[in-house]
């Protein structure tokens, strides 16, 4: 009776061995995010070979996520910590770094100049306006109203807030890692500049300005824009903002 017993627990061992290593690898697909889009690398490191680069908004499967202490620099004195990717795809296999993709499907824009964009705000929910008054300072001046536009998206809070000819521009993030976000906020407000010395368009993008704590300052105000204040905070509790505003 034992032999048969340790006979079937054989058996069933060596079933589930030859199962588990016949059970295909279950990929997860991800999508580029990073504006200037990801380097595929021949192996888990920033010094390895480079197989190919995928443009912004490209899917691709990954089969294994490797832990990485290793940091991708994405400015002067920025850098996002991330892990490596193992991908495949028709034609070739490689790893890219964890701060250029997301798992969440972003939306893929494209401006009137050409320029390709993502967008992690998710599915629209909902809109309401409601107007305020604006103290002015001035007790002889009737009090200034300001517009408050807001819309529920399902990853993020947007508000809008008019007054005197300026807009007041507050995105708040919920559960997005600070590379999505980062990401976010560069397609949001990159540009596409012509250079007549060069006579070619110039992609010209926000940059770290200055960081106190958990809030960063980037440029603004390139070209034809008029945005100021470019501002990214990490609240904490998965809250991350992005605030800016404009006159026209």
């Amino acid at each position: 009776m034992k032999n048969t017993v340790c006979l079937l627990l054989s058996g069933l061992i060596l079933w589930a061995f030859r199962f588990a290593a016949a059970a295909p690898v279950v990929a997860t697909k991800v999508y580029v995010i990073s504006l200037t889009g990801s380097e595929v690398h021949e192996k888990p490191s920033f010094q390895a070979r480079v197989v190919r680069k995928l443009p912004i908004g490209t899917a691709v499967d990954v089969v294994q996520t490797i832990a990485s202490d290793d940091v991708k620099q994405v400015g002067a004195g920025f850098a996002l910590q991330g892990d490596w990717m193992k991908v495949t795809a028709p034609g070739y296999t490689g790893y890219v770094f964890s701060s250029d993709v997301t798992k969440r499907k972003p939306e893929v824009k494209k401006s009137a100049d050409g320029l390709l964009s993502v967008d992690l705000l998710g599915v629209k929910k909902s809109s309401r306006v409601e107007k305020k008054k604006q103290p002015t300072g001035n007790k002889n001046s009737p009090a200034d109203y300001a517009v408050l536009e807001t819309t529920e998206y399902a990853n993020c809070t947007y508000t809008t807030t008019t007054y005197d000819g300026c807009f007041d521009h507050n995105y708040t993030f919920r559960h997005l890692t600070l590379p999505e976000v980062y990401h976010h906020m560069i397609s949001s407000y990159a540009e596409n500049e012509y250079d007549h010395s060069l006579k070619a368009t110039k992609l010209e993008q926000p940059k770290l300005l200055s960081r106190k704590g958990n809030v960063y300052r980037f440029t603004c105000g390139f070209g034809g824009s008029a945005t100021q204040d470019l501002k990214l905070t990490v609240q904490g509790n998965g809250v991350i903002t992005i605030s800016s505003y404009d006159c026209t």
